[in-house]
């Protein structure tokens, strides 16, 4: 999709789209953790995150970096698969 939309409006439609694909992965991960009986604090443990910084990433208050979401992963013995796509 193209944007025909000022800078602000552009910039709040990226970060929409961002949120939601970044909910998705989160929602997978979360998951994942419960399938494998794990809590918070035993991710933020092998990863080093802060718990309340899981729980925000979880809760989808904050927006993890790939960073983060590739560590959350190795912790379940998972990676991260990044793909660019047409729209």
């Amino acid at each position: 999709t193209i944007y025909n939309f000022d800078n602000k409006t552009y910039a709040e439609e990226i970060q929409k789209k961002v949120l939601q694909n970044s909910e998705q992965v989160i929602q997978k991960l979360v998951e994942e953790r419960h399938r494998q009986h794990m809590t918070q604090q035993e991710i933020a443990d092998i990863t080093g995150i802060c718990p309340s910084n899981l729980a925000r990433f979880e809760g989808g208050t904050r927006i993890p970096t790939l960073l983060v979401l590739e560590k959350y992963a190795n912790a379940l013995g998972k990676r991260v698969v990044i793909e660019i796509c047409d729209e």
